[in-house]
């Protein structure tokens, strides 16, 4: 088995985007869609964490200019997010298409395994299961 170098994996398209961070920007973007905004606070409450910790990845993400922050403390996604959102979310169906309809695997744990790595795979690969599927 070849060994998978620290480069390697921590590659993805010159984007460094973790599992995390993704889960906060999906929360954004549900919110700023459900509701018209979203806050700390709410953005908190839908991910099951404490204010403090969710001020904390905020104030991270601000910095990185993945979200930004208006007069109101609103805060929403900055454009190249918001196209990197949909392209994850239409990722992780094709991928939960593929597991479900292809490998016969059940919704949840199709859908727990395509959220662990649709933010991990090329649009190569992508576009390749789309067509299989």
């Amino acid at each position: 088995m070849q060994k998978c170098t620290h480069n390697v994996w921590r590659e993805n398209n010159g984007i460094e985007i973790t599992h995390s961070i993704i889960h906060y920007l999906y929360a954004i973007d549900f919110l700023h869609k459900a509701h018209g905004y979203s806050r700390a606070v709410d953005i908190a409450n839908h991910l099951w964490i404490t204010a403090g910790s969710c001020s904390i990845w905020l104030k991270n993400l601000l910095k990185k200019w993945f979200v930004k922050e208006d007069e109101n403390r609103f805060i929403s996604l900055t454009s190249l997010w918001q196209e990197v959102v949909e392209k994850s979310f239409f990722k992780r169906n094709i991928i939960l298409s593929f597991f479900e309809k292809k490998l016969w695997i059940n919704h949840q744990k199709a859908e727990m395994n395509a959220c662990n790595i649709e933010h991990l795979l090329d649009d190569e690969i992508i576009e390749k299961l789309q067509k299989y599927v």
